[in-house]
C-alpha cells in the first residue's frame, strides 16, 4: 500500500480552498496600515455587504425582483431606536445582544407580511408592488410622530459592548462588520447548497416548472423573502447602533436601489460579487471624497486640461453643451450627488450589455450564460 505524502498547499487548486481565509486575514490586516478615514469607509462597505448578501436571497438565489429591501433594513433600524433610544415612548433600556435577534425576527415578519399579498406576482409587477411597499414603511415612519417622532428621528442610540467593551471607535466597528459578514455568508452560501437553495434556484429558472416538479413555490417564496428581510433587519440594527441617530430620511429608496445595484453589477448569486458590488458603488463614492484622492488627482490636471478641451471642440459643431471635467478636489463631491447616477446607470447597461452575469457571477451563473461552442465539423472519408 503506498504511503500517503502530506502536501503543502503550493498548487493552485489547494490554495483555491483557503482562498476566503486568506481574504478575511488581510482584511484584518488593513485598520494597521490605513487611517481612521479609510477604515470608516470600509465599515459602510461592509454594511452594504451584509445588506447585499440579504437581497442576494431573494433575488439572486429565488429570482423576486424587490425593490422594498429598504422597509425590512428601516424595520431593524427602528426596533433599535425604538427600544433604546432616550427620546423614544417605548424606550426598554434593553441591551444591544438582547435587540439584535428581536430585530431579526420582527424584520422576518415584515418580509412575510410583504411576500404574501405578492405570492402571485411576477416581474415588473412584483417589482412595482414591492417599491410601493418600501414607501409605505418610509410615509408610516415619518406621520407617526407619537411613535417614531417623524422626520426628527431618534438619537442617542448606544452602542453595544462586548466582553465589557464598548464597540465605539472605528477599528472596533470595522471588526465587528466583519464578523457579522462573515457569519452571513456563511448562512447563505450553507442556504444555497442546501434543498432550500436548490428549490429557491428551480423557482428563479421556471416556477411553473418547479411547481410541476412537487417544489412547493408558496412555502419556498415566502422563506424567500423571511430570509431576506432577517439579514436586512440585521443590517438595520447595526446601522442605528453604529450611526447613533435615525430618521426616515435615511430610508428612502435610494437605499433598495443602490443595494439591488451592487448585487446586479457584482454577480446575481456570487458572495464575492456582491463584495466587489459594494466597493465599487459604496466605497469609490467615499474614496473620492478623501484629500489623499484629490490630491492624487490634481497631478492629472493637464489630461483634464487635454480633455476640457476636446470637450470644447465638439461643443463647437454640435448644438448645445456637454459640460467640462470639474477640478480634482471637486469630483468625489459630484459624485457623491448627482452625477453618480448617471455614471452608476451607465455601469448597470455596461454589465448588462457586456457582463450579463456580472463582474464576479458564481459558478452557476456563469454555466447559465455560457455558449457552448458548436462541434467541429467531421469530414466523410
Amino acid at each position: 500500500m503506498p504511503d500517503r505524502v502530506s502536501r503543502l498547499p503550493s498548487t493552485p487548486t489547494d490554495l483555491l480552498r483557503f482562498r476566503w481565509p486568506i481574504f478575511i486575514a488581510l482584511c484584518c490586516l488593513i485598520p494597521f496600515v490605513v487611517s481612521d478615514v479609510w477604515v470608516q469607509m470600509l465599515v459602510f462597505v461592509g454594511l452594504f455587504v451584509i445588506l447585499g448578501l440579504g437581497l442576494n436571497v431573494v433575488v439572486g438565489f429565488a429570482g423576486l425582483l424587490d425593490l422594498g429591501y429598504v422597509a425590512f433594513f428601516a424595520a431593524g433600524a427602528y426596533t433599535m431606536g425604538l427600544l433604546t433610544s432616550p427620546g423614544s415612548p417605548i424606550d426598554a433600556h434593553l441591551s444591544f445582544w438582547l435587540i439584535l435577534p428581536l430585530g431579526i425576527l420582527i424584520a422576518s415578519l415584515v418580509g412575510l407580511l410583504l411576500g404574501l399579498p405578492v405570492l402571485p406576482l411576477r416581474g415588473d409587477y412584483l417589482a412595482i408592488v414591492t417599491l410601493g411597499f418600501g414607501e409605505i414603511i418610509r410615509l408610516f415612519l415619518i406621520n407617526r410622530d407619537d411613535l417614531t417622532r417623524g422626520s426628527q428621528g431618534l438619537s442617542a442610540i448606544p452602542r453595544p459592548e462586548l466582553f465589557g467593551y464598548e464597540i465605539d471607535s472605528f477599528t472596533r466597528w470595522y471588526y465587528f462588520i466583519i464578523a457579522a459578514a462573515v457569519a452571513v455568508a456563511f448562512c447563505t452560501a450553507r442556504l444555497r447548497d442546501s434543498r432550500i437553495g436548490r428549490a429557491w434556484e428551480a423557482i428563479r429558472e421556471d416556477e411553473d416548472v418547479a411547481a410541476a416538479m412537487g417544489v412547493n413555490t408558496t412555502k419556498y417564496k415566502l422563506l424567500a423573502f423571511a430570509t431576506g428581510a432577517a439579514i436586512g433587519g440585521l443590517g438595520g440594527v447595526i446601522y442605528a447602533s453604529f450611526i447613533g441617530f435615525i430618521s426616515p430620511a435615511a430610508f428612502s429608496l435610494q437605499v433598495s436601489i443602490d443595494v439591488l445595484a451592487i448585487v446586479i453589477i457584482g454577480g446575481m448569486g456570487s458572495t464575492p460579487g456582491v463584495i466587489v458590488g459594494s466597493l465599487i458603488l459604496i466605497g469609490v463614492p467615499r474614496i473620492l471624497q478623501f484629500r489623499e484622492t484629490s490630491d492624487l488627482l490634481a497631478n492629472f490636471g493637464w489630461l483634464r486640461d487635454a480633455l476640457n478641451a476636446l470637450l470644447g471642440a465638439i461643443d463647437a459643431v454640435l448644438p448645445g453643451s456637454i459640460g467640462r471635467l470639474p477640478a480634482a478636489e471637486t469630483w468625489g463631491a459630484r459624485l457623491a450627488d448627482d452625477t453618480r447616477f448617471i455614471i452608476f446607470g451607465a455601469l448597470l447597461v455596461l454589465v448588462m450589455v457586456l457582463r450579463p452575469s456580472g463582474l464576479w457571477p458564481s459558478s452557476r451563473r456563469r454555466l447559465e450564460f455560457a455558449h457552448d461552442e458548436p462541434p467541429a465539423p467531421v469530414n466523410a472519408p
